[in-house]
């Protein structure tokens, strides 16, 4: 049956290898309380990238049925989390003239500027996920984030775009819609794994969140409070298991291989186990294999340097390596390899720790699942869903129903203690994918109105085209990269 509160969201983090289907609500303090949270394993999706629609559904379908069952609850919609190659980032500049005779900005001058910004549309092909201002500047020259109650003649405004593949959205919304759920909101998993484990100080003075999943890594920025940047890489800890399974290592002893006996810095490796083996019993004893601790740690170590250095490249890129006071915060199933923190620090220089979600944004019933590295990004969904939602904190709990003697848990699901939640009632559209045609386009604001620019790509100033060079741009950056050329 169908729970009659509907204070709750409910979040479906889609990673390369597994499916989390997670249920929070608000508690009166404000925390997250996480209800429940399912995982299955999963195949069909390729960094983000659905490749084959009837294995994805069938592994959501398996993660919400099991939720649904223990809450008593019917999923109709969700805050959904994704990656992919490719994600991007680019910023574009906007200004309006004041509209007072005193000149003084106000709220609907700031408004008319969101409108100018929202009513932009991307290349054919290209679909925006968000858009965030990043500064605003007052008559060419004074720069604030807080313009209201200021004086000047023209309002500018640059806002950073994440963007997004139209026909990988396409094939997920065709995805969920299989399984009768409506997307509330489709998130980078950038952005939520973000949202779960940065602290406030870490926000303000700058860092970058490196979640390390199955198939991608996914970088978000943050400074003086605003994200800065979003970044994902083709390539994440499963390019370690193929590298492993190059030197004949049955691929059912890898992971356990990699994260029990696994080194990311050989030179880390204690004195006594460097001469040691590590023996792999096989089937038979002809299928017995051995690995030394240094080799093995070598070759995790060989791709993760890899990684490291396309990580710096984004981060260079982002134009914000100068200004990462806090360093770099690494997440997601990846960062549990030991000696991680020490190959980045070693290597980027930055201070580097590893984080799972930060604990005083949970309440104190949801602590096992926050801190779970693996769970960093579907926390995250939760927490940005709570802050979209108008739900209010919880009257009456719904809570996860008792487990038969017949019922237990499986070895591939990851589940916490029960609590409250009930679900919101919907408050704005998902996510619109559906192709536009010239009709959709947005009217351009005549030249003594509001008037968008060109984003900020290195080209000249075009304010006829807003989008204008966007569409060269993306045809270089998104072209599929193989995990075994990065």
């Amino acid at each position: 049956m169908q729970a009659e509160n509907k204070n709750y969201i409910v979040a479906i983090d889609l990673g390369s290898g597994s499916v989390t289907a997670a249920a929070g609500s608000k508690d009166p303090d404000g925390r997250l309380n996480i209800i429940d949270m399912v995982s299955k394993p999963m195949q069909g999706m390729s960094c983000g990238e659905v490749i084959n629609i009837e294995q994805v559904t069938g592994a959501v379908r398996a993660a919400v049925g099991e939720l649904e069952e223990h809450l008593g609850i019917k999923v109709t919609e969700a805050y959904a989390g994704i990656s992919g190659h490719d994600i991007k980032c680019a910023d574009s500049s906007y200004f309006v003239y004041v509209s007072g005779e005193d000149h003084e900005i106000c709220e609907e001058d700031v408004a008319k500027l969101h409108e100018s910004m929202n009513s932009l549309q991307p290349p054919e092909g290209i679909c925006i996920l968000d858009r965030t201002p990043q500064k605003y500047v007052i008559d060419s020259r004074e720069e604030t984030m807080q313009p209201v109650g200021r004086f000047g003649q023209q309002l500018e405004a640059t806002f950073n775009f994440i963007l997004a593949n139209r026909g990988s959205l396409e094939r997920l919304n065709k995805a969920f819609l299989r399984l009768g759920i409506v997307q509330r909101r489709l998130f980078t998993n950038a952005q939520a794994s973000a949202a779960a484990v940065l602290t406030e100080d870490e926000k303000e003075l700058g860092a970058a969140v490196i979640d390390i999943g199955a198939g991608c890594t996914d970088i978000c920025i943050w400074q003086d409070n605003i994200m800065r940047y979003v970044g994902v890489l083709p390539v994440g800890s499963d390019a370690i298991n193929r590298d492993i399974r190059s030197i004949a290592i049955p691929e059912r002893f890898i992971e356990k291989l990699k994260t029990t006996h696994g080194y990311a810095v050989a030179a880390q490796i204690p004195e006594e186990k460097r001469s040691q083996n590590i023996k792999i019993k096989g089937r038979t004893q002809r299928e017995n294999k051995e690995i030394s601790f240094y080799n093995l740690a070598q070759i995790i170590e060989a791709r993760l340097l890899d990684i490291v250095e396309n990580v710096m490249e984004e981060i260079k890129e982002s134009g914000y390596a100068d200004k990462l006071g806090s360093g770099i915060v690494l997440t997601g199933g990846g960062a549990y390899l030991k000696d991680i923190d020490t190959l980045f620090r070693e290597r980027t220089k930055y201070d580097v720790r590893t984080g799972s979600a930060y604990p005083e944004l949970v309440n104190d019933r949801s602590l096992p699942a926050a801190d779970d590295m693996h769970l960093s990004s579907a926390i995250g969904l939760l927490l940005l869903g709570l802050q979209e939602s108008r739900i209010a904190a919880d009257a009456e709990p719904l809570r996860k129903r008792e487990k038969t003697e017949e019922q237990t848990d499986t070895a591939t699901d990851r589940q916490i203690p029960t609590d409250e939640g009930q679900r919101p009632a919907p408050d704005g559209e998902g996510l619109d994918i559906r192709k536009q045609t010239e009709n959709d386009t947005a009217k351009r604001p005549s030249d003594g109105g509001d008037t968008p620019r060109t984003p900020n790509n290195g080209k000249g100033k075009d304010k006829k085209r807003p989008f204008g060079g966007i569409g060269r741009f993306f045809k270089e950056i998104f072209e599929v990269v193989d995990d075994d050329e990065i």
